[in-house]
């Protein structure tokens, strides 16, 4: 009889590491995606920044009514759109980005939920630190 017990701990403490092993894998999958999020964010921001600025400068510099040669004027509005085309690029990269790693945290997400539910224990320790109604 006290064989059986003695299994049962090992198992019981086998399936209590094995839970722990995969909670804190997604957990960490989760806090790379976050990361991973703010960087797209920031490279979104940029790229605003880029194609925002660019026009009033180009209205600024043709306000001050300077004399600029043909090709040096050709040359700084080049400039200057290239600078709005990259900026725009950027914002569309970075919200295409975006878009799969929001797939990849709900899946992640998905994953939590089915490991929380599947233990009695796991919903009691982690049901005030985690939402599964999202």
């Amino acid at each position: 009889m006290t064989e059986i017990t003695e299994k049962d701990k090992i198992n019981e403490k086998s399936k209590e590491k094995d839970f722990l092993a995969r909670m804190r894998t997604l957990l960490a999958l989760e806090r790379n995606y976050l990361a991973e999020e703010r960087t797209y964010l920031a490279e979104s921001r940029t790229g605003i920044a880029l194609a925002l600025v660019a026009p009033p400068i180009v209205i600024f510099i043709f306000s001050l009514n300077i004399e600029i040669q043909f090709y040096l004027a050709l040359l700084f509005n080049t400039f200057i759109f290239s600078i709005s085309i990259f900026g725009l690029w950027m914002i569309i990269k970075s919200r295409i980005k975006l878009k799969k790693i929001k797939k990849k945290k709900q899946r992640v997400k998905e994953s939590e939920k089915k490991i929380i539910k599947s233990s009695k224990l796991a919903r009691d320790l982690l049901s005030n630190c985690m939402f599964l109604d999202d």
